[in-house]
């Protein structure tokens, strides 16, 4: 297959994602996700950057990308949630886990503009432990809040910017005002 076909078979998968996400009022993890309400399993994974541990960004709200390499969903998610850090410069902690094929994810992170840190998850079992279900089903990102509660679980593609707000709403995560803006 040549690069062009498969960047039309990606563009593809993400826009039947976007469709398909459930835009009604869906309980975040309601059925599908039983961590949801439970303390936030506690992990140290290892990334480009260096060791990341949760505990260490307790008091601040944390979003964890949970995604893979072959799920443009999941690429698109990791686009708007580097946005969202940036906007939100160190006032929630955002990161992504990759369960599987490490070695491809340089080479995504440089296609995508990636700016989040981005951890590998061998063996999934930090991904597992936030899934708790025999299955594991990508992008799904989990929400926690300040106390490490994890709040909310959302299990399919996050459409944009004003999408990922409003599901960080409804966990019930506070956000300040973003630099530059007036108001919250």
């Amino acid at each position: 297959m040549n690069s062009q076909l498969l960047l039309l078979l990606a563009l593809v998968v993400v826009v039947v994602g976007l469709v398909l996400a459930p835009k009604g009022e869906l309980l975040l993890g309601q059925g599908s996700f039983p961590i949801v309400g439970q303390p936030a399993p506690r992990f140290t994974l290892s990334g480009p950057a260096g060791p990341w541990r949760l505990e260490d960004k307790l008091g601040k709200p944390i979003i964890l990308a949970f995604w893979t390499t072959w799920c443009g969903a999941c690429k698109h998610d990791l686009v708007i949630l580097s946005e969202f850090a940036q906007l939100y410069q160190g006032e929630v902690a955002v990161v992504g886990i990759c369960p599987e094929h490490w070695s491809q994810v340089p080479e995504i992170v440089a296609q995508f503009g990636i700016t989040i840190p981005i951890l590998s998850d061998p063996g999934a079992r930090v991904t597992q432990s936030y899934q708790l279900s025999a299955g594991l089903r990508f992008p799904f990102t989990v929400f926690v809040n300040p106390s490490g509660v994890v709040t909310g679980v959302w299990g399919y593609a996050i459409r944009d910017l004003e999408h990922l707000l409003d599901l960080l709403a409804r966990a019930a995560i506070p956000l300040p005002p973003p630099p530059g803006r007036e108001g919250g």
